[in-house]
């Protein structure tokens, strides 16, 4: 068990150690750029895996993650389970099935009228279908690992919950869209993930420990495909600045 929780942890924690070593070179590499007015600072892709954008969803999933060594965590599990069991044995919802979607699918609208956000609907497509790949791929490998960790191994559940991870993958799209024209908006997602993650509890299909950690796995399986796309968009705009630059001299 302990050889497979080390995995775990290892290949959890070691992509939030390389996001901050690779933040670091990011800032270097940005300093050291050839710079022009026509690119944004803001644009620049290295922000989105700074460490203390990293805080909330490494916090998420480390309290997961920690599962089988602090006891509080599987007890907090059991205690919540086994109330709602008493209190609602009962409620069953399919509810989360859809509202998974809703802060994803928020983006769309917003393009469909016209909203100001920081990517257009031809990126919209390419963010939304590479973070469920991520988040996908992310997840799928934290369930084969943690099956057959005793600690995780709950009758009627699995680790994380993909629907929460789902529903916060979306909700941090829509923050990460909203956030330079609408703050206040840019959280309403977390809401409505934080609503998903309640009701998978509610629905005894999932733990809290699980849903939390699917909120952190959704969270920065988003920021590293922003990462990326962003990333290359930027190389690519200071390449175009570079040979209008070099253009621009050849003809002085």
């Amino acid at each position: 068990m302990i050889r497979n929780f080390i995995l775990l942890f290892l290949c959890t924690f070691s992509f939030i150690f390389c996001s901050c070593v690779l933040y670091g070179q990011d800032a270097k590499n940005t300093f050291h750029s050839i710079p022009d007015s026509s690119i944004n600072s803001k644009n620049d892709p290295h922000h989105y895996l700074k460490p203390t954008a990293l805080i909330a969803p490494a916090t998420f999933l480390l309290y997961g993650g920690l599962k089988p060594f602090i006891n509080g965590i599987p007890k907090l599990d059991n205690e919540i389970y086994n109330n709602i069991y008493q209190n609602y044995p009962t409620f069953h919802t399919s509810a989360a099935d859809y509202l998974m979607w809703t802060p994803s699918a928020s983006v769309y609208l917003l393009d469909a009228f016209k909203v100001k956000t920081t990517h257009n609907f031809r990126e919209h497509l390419i963010l939304d279908a590479g973070s469920i790949l991520i988040t996908g791929g992310l997840g799928y490998g934290m369930r084969i690992i943690s099956r057959n960790i005793k600690a995780y191994n709950s009758p009627n559940t699995k680790f994380p919950s993909g629907h929460t991870a789902n529903a916060f993958r979306g909700a941090e799209i829509l923050h990460q869209e909203l956030k330079g024209t609408n703050k206040l908006l840019s959280y309403s997602g977390y809401l409505i993930a934080a609503g998903v993650g309640a009701l998978r509890i509610y629905d005894k299909d999932h733990l809290l420990s699980e849903v939390i950690a699917g909120a952190g796995l959704g969270i920065i399986s988003t920021k590293l495909t922003y990462w990326i796309f962003d990333k290359v968009k930027f190389k690519k705009r200071q390449r175009e600045a570079a040979i209008y630059k070099l253009e621009n001299s050849a003809f002085q």
